[in-house]
């Protein structure tokens, strides 16, 4: 029998909203605090959610799963509370046991976070603010009620060290089937826990489904990722699909809890129903047509979205990528835009950090592989935004050039889409981590060479930027969208002046950059209104 208890799940704005249904605004959140006015950042890029008395209508899909295991285990629905930020002072009382709080991003230090605040002069980004904000609220509350604070998800490991500060008994990293319950009935039953826990693996068959619907319609459809690059951390769980009927029955829930959107969560959607690197054809093609099927039958004719994708998943099926297209009707102007790693064009840099990313090619064929693929997106309205990273140890100048003459290629190929550097990180549980040579890279630290790969890719998105951010910004409120292609074309102009700058010494980032500050709402109106 388990012990009556308050559990109270939650996290913090910049990751408990609905982005108006564009998960893309959530990217501005990954800037300085200083460079989003308030009335952007809380009206149009990070809503309030709406509640059902303290319980969230609907909520991030992380939490979702956790509430999931809570109730698998035995839990009754009625102690455990999944609630917003903004309901949290409600929510807990003296019957409140134990906080569960989820982090993505909680000190911006994740890769987009570092590059933009190395972009523009540093300062605390949003999701930092937004952190700090609710985990001061609720270690106020814990001196008051005495519960227990349990920090988890993806960004657990910039924490480490700040346990006291934010007042944190247990940090969590993993996966929660299993461990996380556990670990829950022994703070309950008065036992003592480690200040670290590492979740165990769950097989798919133990893997709950949600119970509260999931933001933007958010649903997994894999876990980890075999490819092994070592600067990534997912690829260190083990790598497993979510099966079909378990897939359908969590969209179905959203859909009838009036979820209007379809979303995938995966490293490489074309993994679906892979045997490691032994892709799966037939798998993807009936994931995609069940979706479809489903939407359709509930009235619901947004594209299903998938995150990520791997160009050498898409090179091996050339016709699963145009089944999808077919499939959805994407077209020029109904285009789809995942989130796509090129990392570098150096076979050297690709032997040694990500040699299973191009797997079943060699490292020497890369450059080759994304100019093919590259092709076969766009002409499937695959617009993909691709990363790569500046700052690798033992970086040389003619690896920076290899990734300059890509992107230059693409360029005169007529590539539609983006091409975004990403500083290196040694993201946390990541093999790259345990690499002594290894640190954070800085804009003032990077060699010439570096710096103009970075202009390189930032030239031809901007370039791009111009021509897609108007796709884009589809979907949801009509008039935010309105409002917020009109910001998009601002931040474009600006961008091209920032690069402009840089260009000529990163010095400029520090003597003019770091200066700007329009947190206030005439700092947004004057954007507004500004033309060139």
């Amino acid at each position: 029998m388990i012990k009556m208890a308050g559990i109270v799940l939650t996290a913090d704005r910049a990751l408990f909203t609905h982005y108006h249904g564009n998960d893309f605004l959530g990217f501005g959140l990954c800037m300085p605090y200083r460079l989003i006015p308030k009335i952007l950042e809380y009206r149009l890029l990070a809503p309030k959610i709406p509640v059902d008395g303290l319980r969230a209508k609907y909520a991030p899909y992380a939490l979702n799963k956790v509430e999931a295991s809570l109730l698998a285990s035995g839990f009754s629905r009625e102690n455990v509370v999944v609630t917003p930020p903004h309901m949290i002072r409600k929510a807990i009382d003296r019957d409140t046991e134990i906080v569960g709080v989820h982090v993505l991003d909680p000190k911006g230090l994740a890769p987009v976070s570092w590059t933009l605040k190395a972009l523009s002069g540093g300062g605390m980004t949003c999701t930092e603010l937004e952190f700090e904000k609710l985990i001061y609220e609720v270690k106020s509350l814990k001196e008051k009620y005495k519960f227990k604070v349990i920090v988890g998800g993806p960004g657990s490991w910039q924490l480490r060290g700040y346990e006291d500060k934010y007042g944190i008994d247990v940090l969590y990293d993993g996966e929660c089937e299993i461990t996380f319950p556990l670990i829950v009935k022994k703070i309950l039953d008065g036992e003592e826990v480690p200040r670290y826990v590492q979740g165990e693996s769950a097989p798919v068959d133990k893997i709950p489904l949600i119970t509260t619907p999931s933001r933007n319609g958010l649903v997994q459809i894999t876990i980890g990722c075999p490819r092994r690059c070592r600067f990534c951390n997912p690829t260190m769980w083990k790598f497993r699909s979510i099966p079909l009927v378990n897939i359908m029955k969590e969209v179905e829930f959203n859909l009838k809890n009036g979820i209007k959107n379809i979303s995938f969560v995966t490293e490489d959607v074309l993994l679906y129903g892979a045997n490691g690197l032994q892709l799966n054809a037939n798998a993807v093609k009936k994931l995609f047509k069940s979706t479809v099927s489903l939407a359709k039958k509930y009235g619901v004719s947004r594209k299903v979205g998938f995150s990520h994708v791997s160009c050498a998943s898409a090179l091996v099926m050339k016709d699963t990528v145009k089944y999808i297209s077919e499939i959805e009707e994407l077209s020029e102007d109904e285009p789809t835009f995942p989130q796509i790693g090129l990392e570098s064009a150096s076979p050297r840099i690709v032997n040694k950090y990500f040699r299973g990313k191009v797997y079943p090619w060699k490292p020497e064929d890369w450059p080759d592989i994304l100019i093919e693929t590259s092709k076969l997106f766009n002409d499937s309205y695959w617009y993909p935004c691709y990363t790569y990273i500046i700052g690798f140890p033992e970086a040389t100048p003619d690896d920076y050039i290899a990734t300059i003459e890509l992107i230059d290629e693409l360029k005169s190929e007529g590539f539609i889409g983006w091409t975004f550097p990403l500083l290196l990180i040694p993201m946390g549980g990541s093999m790259i981590e345990r690499e002594k040579d290894a640190g954070f890279a800085y804009l003032s630290n990077l060699p010439e060479g570096a710096i103009d790969c970075m202009v390189a890719g930032w030239k031809l998105s901007v370039y791009n930027s111009r021509r897609l951010v108007s796709k884009l910004m589809k979907g949801g409120n009509p008039l935010i969208s309105k409002i917020m292609l009109r910001l998009a074309f601002r931040a474009i102009d600006a961008m091209e002046e920032w690069i402009n700058g840089i260009g000529n010494g990163v010095e400029v980032i520090n003597d003019v950059y770091s200066k700007v500050n329009i947190r206030s709402n005439w700092g947004l109106l004057r954007t507004i209104l500004w033309h060139r």
